[in-house]
């Protein structure tokens, strides 16, 4: 049916309604009309479904695109190459010239960014490390970096047209001195230990015209660059010094006279140049590109100039491992290992343990802090030592000085022997010497002496000097160290008798029974006192304390009633000069001499763990002590004696085990 239809049958239909509500008669009230039902709506067709699409075919993955490629070290502005240069004249002057290298090799593409290390130690270990790719060394610097971590020279420089230069010593013009002879008593000023003509070279001519730079010189100091040693030498600090031929000429602006003031007495033998060198596993296409950049710069007016600038070179040229043959040689000739030698110009960093007694006991504690303080006046080393006042005290000490970082601790007797070997072995890498103990670990250096040679000499004394025919011994702890003094004196006592027909009688210890007098400890002065006394009233007029400090009781004790003594460890008369009229004399244990001789093999790069030192009459590490007071008391026969048993015993004809 058509809309039309539909709504005009509607509106019919309302019309007869409407008529029939208007019928004659009483109005009623009409029916509410009943409504025309709502029309059904036609239903809304059904959507024929959608077409089902086919599939989007499957993409394939867009391809991986391979990183962009690292820019090479060196080769851009924001990847630069780390350079190093040594401070081996004045820094903001080579600096300035870094700062034109800097940019001259970027011109040639070639990134460099570069500063001035604070020592020659410094630089090596920075090349080494992979802290800096390229660093100018001198040529011991060079070998030490070569030899420790494979580090390799591209360019050596050129100088005054030659590939070598040399050391030289100067001398200020006042100072009396005019030859190398001159030198003994002088105070001396080094330019670093890592420099070769400030410091290699120059010992070597030394030592070549009889002056050992370690003792013959009344001072010795490292001034940490050639121009600040020529600079001492002018103003007087010191008297001579070593530099390179001639540090004076970048002076003469500043100190018109230095030549007048200052004059050079001797020249070292050639020195291969200073070296561009660059660390291990650089990529040699950085390497040739620096290479090349840099000859290419070396090659103009204003490159010559730059490098002129910043250490005096004239240009570069290349080089090779091969010509620094003879430095090898000459660090050899020093005593120098350069495997193991820092060649730092930070001094070295030395701590010591003491045992009970403290570090002023007269004795043994005393003695080896001796040969720190020996160190630290002829080599670059700072030593502390820190006191032990119980053995609880001896781990907490070490741990104390290992957590420091020191190059070296040294641990002063027999009763530490047992927290050094722990340390030893917790720290593999931290070196360690100890006194009287012998190595138990590889980085434990032991420090050992044979006190049975010069005690046998001391009994032998005793018994010839006694007037009682009584003499006497004691120790202070019963251990081995303590023992072996006491053991030999009683052999020297023996031999005297055998010797001369003589029944000299000791007290205090026997060999058959392998026991004697203790005090049972090293810090009781009363009762080195009241064991002295007891023993005199025996008749004993000789006696000799095996007891460190507890020795000086019985000093006072022999000095109230006039009586002798012989002092133990160190030479009493010296180190107790208030008892001195006692000491007919002492058996020496040259601690002092082995602590230094250590501490310098440290400086040398030629410590040795796993072994030990042993001090003999032989070697001088043992001995007995002049007779001071008793020069004239002692009788010439007895002296020829003790002579010609010490000649037998150091080399071996007599045995005093």
């Amino acid at each position: 049916m058509s809309k039309r239809i539909f709504t005009v049958l509607i509106v019919l239909l309302l019309s007869a309604v409407v008529l029939a509500a208007c019928g004659g008669g009483q109005a009623t009230t009409a029916p509410e009309p009943t409504k025309a039902p709502e029309a059904t709506k036609a239903p809304e067709p059904t959507k024929a479904p959608e077409p089902t699409k086919a599939p989007e075919p499957t993409k394939a993955p867009e391809p991986t695109k391979a990183p962009e490629p690292e820019a090479k070290l060196g080769m851009t502005p924001d990847n630069p190459l780390t350079v190093l240069f040594v401070p081996s004249g004045e820094v903001e002057q080579i600096l300035g010239g870094a700062e034109k290298l800097d940019a001259a090799l970027a011109k040639r593409g070639v990134y460099t960014k570069s500063s001035v290390s604070t020592s020659y130690a410094a630089a090596i270990e920075a090349i080494c490390s992979g802290q800096a790719d390229i660093a100018w060394l001198a040529p011991l610097s060079y070998v030490l970096a070569h030899d420790k971590c494979g580090a390799d020279v591209i360019l050596g420089a050129i100088r005054f047209g030659s590939a070598t230069y040399n050391g030289q010593i100067l001398a200020n013009v006042d100072s009396g001195i005019n030859t190398l002879a001159d030198l003994k008593g002088k105070r001396f000023a080094f330019t670093d230990p890592a420099s070769t003509s400030g410091y290699l070279y120059p010992s070597a001519l030394m030592l070549d015209n009889g002056i050992n730079p370690k003792t013959d010189l009344a001072e010795a100091v490292f001034a940490g660059g050639h121009t600040s040693a020529a600079i001492a030498v002018y103003q007087g600090t010191v008297d001579a010094a070593a530099t390179y031929v001639d540090a004076r000429n970048s002076l003469v602006d500043r100190f018109p006279d230095i030549m007048e003031k200052t004059k050079v007495i001797a020249t070292t033998a050639d020195i291969p140049n200073d070296t561009i060198s660059i660390r291990p596993n650089l990529d040699p296409e950085v390497v040739d590109a620096f290479k090349k950049a840099m000859l290419d710069i070396v090659s103009t007016d204003e490159g010559k100039q730059i490098v002129y600038e910043i250490y005096e070179w004239d240009g570069i040229a290349e080089s090779n491992d091969a010509l620094f043959e003879p430095v090898r040689q000459a660090a050899v000739g020093l005593g120098i290992e350069l495997s193991n030698w820092k060649g730092v110009s930070v001094n070295y960093q030395v701590g010591m343990v003491t045992d009970l007694g403290g570090i002023d006991d007269k004795s043994f504690n005393q003695t080896a802090w001796k040969g720190v303080l020996d160190a630290m006046k002829k080599l670059p080393v700072d030593g502390v030592f820190l006191e032990s006042q119980q053995q609880t005290d001896y781990e907490k000490n070490l741990n104390e000085f290992i957590s420091q970082g020191k190059d070296l601790i040294i641990t002063v007797g027999f009763l530490l022997g047992d927290a050094t070997r722990q340390a030893a072995e917790a720290n593999p890498d931290q070196k360690f010497a100890i006194v009287d103990y012998p190595s138990e670990a590889p980085n434990i250096r032991g420090l050992l002496f044979n006190v049975a040679e010069p005690s046998f000499l001391a009994g032998y004394l005793a018994a010839g000097m006694s007037e009682t025919g009584v003499v006497c011994t004691y120790g202070g702890i019963n251990i081995p160290p303590v023992v072996e003094f006491m053991k030999a004196y009683q052999k020297g006592v023996e031999y005297y008798n055998a010797q001369k027909g003589a029944d000299v009688t000791l007290l205090g210890w026997d060999n058959e029974t392998q026991d004697g007098a203790f005090t049972g400890n090293f810090e009781s002065t009363d009762d080195g006192r009241r064991f002295a006394e007891n023993f005199f009233d025996e008749g004993c007029d000789v006696i000799f304390p095996v007891a460190g400090p507890v020795g000086l009781g019985s000093a006072a004790a022999a000095k109230d009633r006039g009586l002798m003594m012989i002092g133990v460890d160190t030479d009493q008369y010296v180190s107790a000069p208030e008892f001195g009229e006692v000491f007919v004399s002492s058996v020496l244990k040259n601690m002092d001499k082995a602590v230094y001789d250590t501490i310098k093999s440290l400086t040398r790069g030629a410590f040795k763990g796993g072994e030990s030192y042993i001090g003999t009459l032989a070697n001088g590490g043992v001995g007995l002590a002049p007779f001071h007071d008793y020069e004239d008391r002692v009788p010439d026969d007895l002296k020829a004696e003790l002579e010609e048993i010490t000649n037998m015993i150091a080399s071996g004809e007599l045995s005093v085990q």
